[in-house]
Formats: C-alpha cells, structure tokens, sequence
C-alpha cells in the first residue's frame, strides 16, 4: 500500500511539469527532454554577470567606478615607480602589508615586483572600499535627519540646513543607479508607545461621546500598564535584525491573507489622458504602450531608472520597482504567495480580446539573425493579427471565462487551481499567463464617461481581466487606454510612475506614431520589416465540472461589480492655485472639504483614512494619515453653526490645515499610528495576548479612505501646467474599504483642475456616491467664498 501511494505521488509529481521536462510513455515509463536555446542561456548569463557587476559597482558606490579604478591604478603605479627608502615602500603600512606578506606561503616564489604589486593593489582596493563604507555611513546617518520636512514653502534655510543638504548631494555621488541608496536608508522606526496610545485618543475623540472616550482612556491605561510595554519591547527587538520590522507583515497580513476577492477591494485603476490620445488606432496604441513598458522594464531590471529624490536631493526607497513586471499573486487556500519570475529570461506579453488568450513575444530575430526587442510597428502587427483572429474566432463558452477565477473568493480560486490547472494543457497555459511580464487587455468597446472607462479598468466584464497579474494594460477602439494594478507588491504611487512614464514615453523625441495613427515604421520599407511569428493562441481544457466552477465565479464577480456605486467627476470651478494663493495646502484643503461633505451626507463625523508615504526609510510603503482631527471636527462645526462668525470658521479653518499637515508630515517621518498599532497587534496574536485595546483600535471601520496621487512624478518629460495641460491625467481610483463607507481618490490635474473618484456600495443603505459628489462640490465652494470673503477683508483693511 504504502509503495503505491508513493507510486501515486510520484505520478501526480511528475504530471504536474509534464511538457516541461518529463513526458509519461503509455507503458508507464518516463522521459526525460532536455531543450537548450542559446537565446535563453545567453540571457541567463548576462543576467548572472549583470548581478556580479552591480555587487561591485554597490561595494564602491559612492565613488565613480571609472574614479575607483584610476584611483587604484594610480596608487599601484606610484609604489611601483617609487624608490625603495620612500614612504611608499618603506612606511608604516608597508611594513604592516609585508607582515602580511610574509603569513602567505605561495607569495615567497614570486618576484619582488609582483610582490609588491599585488600587496599596492590589495591595499589601493581595500583603502577605497573602506572609503565609500565611510561614505555610505555618513549618508545613512545625515538622512537621518528630517528637520527639513518641517520648513514652510519659501523658508529661508539656516546655515547648518544648508551644510546638511550640500553634504547629502555631495555624498551622493553623480548618476546613482536604481538601488544606490537602499543601504543608506535609514529603517523605520518603531515609535513612541505612550505617543501613539495619545495620538489614538486624539484621533477618535469626534466620534466618541464623552461615556465611550472615558472607556477608551480607561483600555489604553490599562493597555500600557500590562502587555503594551512587552509588544513594544518585541517591535524593538525585530527592529533590531530586520531592515524594516513592517514589510513583511504588511504584505502577508493586511494583502496575502486577505480572502476576499482583490478584484474592486484591493486592485486599483488607473486612467490615461483626459481630452487627448496619441492614436485612435487601436493596435497601434496597444504597441506604442507595449513598446514603453518594455524599456521601462529594461531599466529596471538593469538598474538604469534613476531613482526618485525629493527636491532632487532626498532618496526614496525604490524596492517595490522590483516587482512591477514579471510578478502574479497565487491564490493558496490560507495566505497567497507573491511569485516573481526574475530570472526567466524569455520576454512575452499575455493578451486577451473577447476571451481569447494569446502570448505575444517581445523579441525575435532580425534581419541579421540575431535577437533584438520587437519594434513598435512589428508589435502593431502582431496586436492587429490577434484582433482579427480573436473576432474571427471568438473562444467557446467557458473558456472565454477563464480569468473569472481571479476575480473569486481567494480560497475557491485556490481550490478550482489545484483541481483544473495542476497537469496538462491547462497548466502549460496558466504557467504561460503567469509567468507573462505583464497582461494586456483589447477591449472591443469604447467608453461613453469617465466613470464606464473607469468602471472597465476596474472590473472589466468579471470574466477577462486576470486580476493576479501585477499590471494590466488596457486599450480601447478610440484609441483610449488606462491600467490597473494587483495591489500586494507594491503601491499606487509607485505604478503610477511607471504609468506615467510609458505614456508620456509615447510622444517623445518625436513620438512613435505617424500622422495617420499608425506605428512609425508600419508596412513602411524605410524601416526594418520582419515577419515575425504570429502570437501563440492558447487553449484550455474546459471540462463540465469546471464549466461549473466557471460560472459561479462569474456569478460571483457580476454581483460584485452590480453592487459598485462609483462615480468620476471634474472640478473645474478651481483647483490648487487658488487653494496655494489663500495659503493653504491644497491636500489638506481638500480633506477639510470632504470631512464637511460627508457631515453634510451623513450627518456625522467619518473616521478617515488618507493614505501616505513612508519611503525616506528602507523598504517604505504607506502609513495612515488620520484627517479626522479635534481641528477639522471643530472647523466642521463652525461651518454647520448659525451661531459662528466668519473670522471664527476661517481662524478654525487655518488651524485644522495646519493640523492636516502637521499629521501628514509626522506620517511620512514614522510618526504616524496605524503601522504601530498594525504591528503590536500581529505581535500580541503571536505572543497569545488578547489585548482589549488593540482589537477595538483596529476594528473601527474606515468610514471614509482616501488617496492622492500627484499629477507628474517623471522629470523633464512633460508640462501638465503648460503645454500639456490638454495631456493632463485623471488619475485613478479603488473600491470603498468600509461597507457602509466611500473610497475617495482625488487627483489635481492642474492649477485649475481637480479629478475626484468616489465609490460606494449600493447595498449600503448609507450612502450614494452621486449625493457624496454633490456634497464635495457643495464643500468646496462653501469654504472657497468663506476665504474669498477673508481675503477680501484683509486686502480692504490694508488698503485703508
């Protein structure tokens, strides 16, 4: 028995990389095949010496490789050339390298001047390794500073600032590639115990009457007099031998282990130009789009992106780069896996029309024989061969689903992968989806709004868009385009970059379309023209019971997107230049605005989540900035009050902006709470507490999530307040966190432009993203005449 078990596993092993390496023979016996492809091994050579040049190139970093050789070389022709009696060959330290000499047995035969020139060259590297090591100390302990974070726009700095900001771009050496700074990131730090039990408090304060604070305050009280010391004890102690102690709880918990669908609840979309496209030819964008993610993935996986730096100066941690492209998320029946597939040499995209699944290579062979990246009119062709076949050919019911299972509960997902998609040709399919570097997307229908294209990034049909895959392209018949993301690997932020990136790649030196929409290069004999191989179609096999499966999930996501409340709107009314004349932030403007809306909606203060950044430090994401503040309640209150003056609402509105901003620049400094509270609560279900405290902190529902992208993060690519401005993005969105709650992403376009996201559920009886819209609107004009009437005041009191 327990030999044919064993039998059994061993088959069930095998069959499951059937195709790849083993094949099973009808006798029961195995082969083996071996493939070579001198493409693939050339690749994975490059790659493995690539890895080995960067380890240097990181060990000398600051100094400039070219710098350190010649500094070496320099050093070992001056001991070389220089007499015997000099300091050079007789010092101090060439005592000590002859000691050392002298210990090596298979040095002894060697010339003198051999000798000699490989102690000078020993001690020349070692000198100047020792002197980047000293280098990327002193960085590491300057960035930790973060006093500049706290200088008003304008604010002349001090001397000892403007050392600190000469000596950081000093040591920051010229042309850094994208990992130079991650060992000079300082780590997150854990923070004060009794601060964020105190800025708890604070923040929850408006929501609670006076009965509920006391009993809060009476849970923290004990919460720090029992185990909150030993947590927080805990948290230093990871901090200690982790580079971030937040990392990987933040993937695992709040993403991996997440089992409900990441389809509208945890992906996010994102929206290409507003007014403008390059092309209203569809295959063409398609390429042109493919075309620039493929250089930006270049450039990230040579290290060649340059990182990110704040008023040009301040690194950012740039680790969630890694993972863009060539990363799915795995559904597991507990937790998911993140798999990166870094070291897979052959570069294709996956891409679906109606259904249908194709792999489309991003490399071939050209005229010379030898392999080269696919150009943009070679790609165009192949894109217009897979729409044509798709239309022509369109999938059977069933298989057209297949990406529906994505969309799923994650652990029934799991359950239908183990029993479909573990043997055979559905698993040679699904490994090439998976291992795709990224997925692209032909939808064969326009968009009428901004909210249908932004509903279509989202969820798509429920049944085409493979939710797993860490990017998303999508094209539409007018030439429109957008994306969406797998949110565990990295942050909006982030992909948002990389978004922008690509699409302002397509227009420049020149753009790569031609006046009539198509590639530049398109049936063109000016240009190279290969017959590349047509994309290969995928098939699946579609059995009853997986039919079945297939259309529950269906079922499943159709419902989801039914009940998705979302709405995307323009304000043009104004935007941040006025909100920077009045001087106020326009962030915290806004968040003011919305905490007024949702008392207007609901008629009660909302617990607000805005999301912010915490990359100054290495491996950084996001911490929470609680705009809910005694402030903004306050101002609130004001503003709903037949009672209050003018002069008391504005004094009460300066105080909660400036509040908003002191809350989020703690935030991007580590002071915020949420992350804290995070981790002393995977702590105390490690350590077996039941903290009374922490679970009522962390189950407070956020009423109200909200996130700001910034409408340019690339630099010297495009003017969004200038000649751009037509260009200029919406931005993008996600689904409410809360069931009866709003998710708000918001987005200035320019000085006089705002985009705002707003969804909702329908089944939540609370709330109406329609109704939010107005009442935002509403809010914004309330507080724009109330400054207007102050600044009035103020310029006639001047006058006089």
């Amino acid at each position: 028995m327990a030999e044919a078990a064993a039998g059994a596993s061993l088959d069930r092993a095998l069959k499951s990389v059937k195709g790849d390496v083993f094949s099973i023979n009808d006798d029961g016996t195995y082969t083996i095949s071996l493939t070579f492809n001198p493409y693939r091994f050339k690749r994975h050579v490059l790659r493995a010496l690539f890895r080995v040049r960067q380890a240097v190139f990181n060990m000398i970093w600051p100094l400039n490789p070219v710098i350190f050789a010649g500094g070496v070389t320099g050093v070992v022709v001056k001991v070389l050339s220089s007499p015997s009696g000099s300091w050079w060959r007789s010092g101090g330290l060439a005592e000590f390298l002859w000691k050392v000499d002298n210990l090596l047995p298979w040095e002894q035969g060697l010339p003198v001047q051999a000798r000699v020139a490989g102690l000078s060259l020993w001690a020349a590297i070692t000198g100047l390794v020792g002197i980047s090591f000293v280098q990327r100390s002193v960085l590491r302990t300057l960035l930790q500073y973060q006093g500049w974070m706290w200088l008003e726009h304008g604010q002349k700095l001090t001397v000892l600032q403007k050392l600190w900001f000469m000596s950081v771009k000093v040591l920051s050496g010229t042309k850094p590639s994208l990992y130079n700074f991650q060992g000079c990131l300082p780590s997150l730090p854990v923070p004060n115990l009794k601060g964020t039990t105190t800025k708890w408090l604070d923040s929850v304060k408006p929501l609670l009457n006076d009965a509920e604070y006391k009993e809060m305050e009476n849970k923290v009280e004990k919460f720090l007099k029992n185990e909150g010391w030993k947590l927080q004890m805990m948290l230093y102690i990871q901090s200690m031998y982790k580079t971030s102690w937040l990392w990987d709880w933040w993937e695992k918990y709040v993403y991996l282990r997440g089992r409900a669908p990441i389809m509208i609840n945890s992906n996010y979309y994102i929206i290409d130009s507003l007014d403008w496209v390059p092309t209203t030819n569809q295959a063409a964008r398609t390429a042109g789009l493919l075309n620039q993610a493929d250089k930006f993935k270049s450039l990230v996986d040579w290290e060649r992106l340059e990182p990110m730096r704040l008023q040009k100066t301040i690194p950012w941690c740039m680790k969630q780069y890694e993972r863009i492209f060539d990363t799915t998320r795995v559904p597991g029946r507990e937790c998911d896996v993140v798999n990166h597939y870094e070291l897979d040499p052959e570069r294709y995209c996956a891409v679906t029309r109606k259904g249908v699944w194709y792999k489309l290579a991003m490399t071939g062979k050209g005229k010379n024989g030898k392999w080269r990246t696919a150009l943009p009119h070679e790609l165009e062709q192949q894109i217009a061969w897979i729409m044509q076949d798709a239309d022509a050919r369109p999938a059977p019911e069933g298989e057209n689903a297949i990406a529906a299972f994505t969309g799923w509960h994650r652990g029934r997902w799991a359950e239908s992968r183990e029993e479909f998609f573990w043997e055979g040709l559905n698993k040679e399919s699904l490994d090439i989806v998976e291992r795709a570097f990224m997925h692209f997307s032909l939808n064969d229908t326009a968009c009428a709004s901004l909210t249908d294209q932004a509903r279509m990034l989202m969820h798509s049909d429920g049944k085409t868009t493979w939710f797993d895959k860490s990017v998303t392209f999508n094209s539409f018949p007018d030439g429109h385009a957008g994306m969406s993301a797998e949110h565990s690997f990295a942050d909006a932020l982030t992909v948002a970059h990389m978004w922008e990136w690509c699409t302002t790649g397509e227009r420049l030196q020149g753009g790569i379309y031609r006046e009539d929409g198509h590639c530049k290069g398109f049936e063109d004999t000016a240009f190279e023209q290969v017959a590349l191989k047509p994309p290969k179609r995928l098939s699946w096999d579609v059995s009853p019971p997986m039919i079945k499966s297939i259309q529950e999930a269906v079922a499943h996501n159709v419902a989801l997107i039914s009940d998705l409340d979302l709405n995307v709107f323009k304000h043009e009314t104004f935007g941040k230049g006025f909100m920077k004349k009045a001087k106020i932030s326009p962030d915290a403007f806004f968040q003011i605005a919305m905490q007024l809306a949702y008392r207007m909606d609901a008629g009660k203060p909302a617990l607000t989540y805005e999301a912010s950044v915490t990359r100054l430090f290495a491996q950084g994401r996001t911490e929470t900035v609680r705009s809910l503040s005694i402030e903004s309640a306050a101002f609130v209150d004001a503003m709903l009050s037949q009672d209050a003056s003018d002069a008391e609402r504005v004094a009460k509105l300066s105080a909660a902006a400036d509040k908003h901003a002191s809350l989020y620049k703690h935030a991007m400094v580590g002071g915020g709470i949420d992350r804290h509270l995070f981790g002393l609560y995977v702590t105390s279900v490690g350590l077996g507490y039941d903290s009374d405290f922490l679970k009522s902190a962390l189950k407070m529902p956020w009423t109200l999530s909200t996130s700001q992208t910034p409408q340019k993060q690339t630099e010297g690519r495009w003017n969004p307040e200038g000649s751009d401005a037509c260009r200029i993005s919406p931005g993008g969105g996600f689904g409410p966190v809360a069931e009866n709650g709003y998710g708000v992403s918001y987005m200035f376009g320019n000085d006089n432009v705002i985009f705002v996201h707003v969804s909702s559920k329908h089944s939540a009886v609370e709330t109406d993203s329609k109704r939010f819209e107005r009442n935002i609107v509403k809010a914004l004009g309330d507080i724009k005449r109330l400054v207007e009437t102050d600044m009035a005041a103020k310029a006639a009191a001047k006058n006089k």
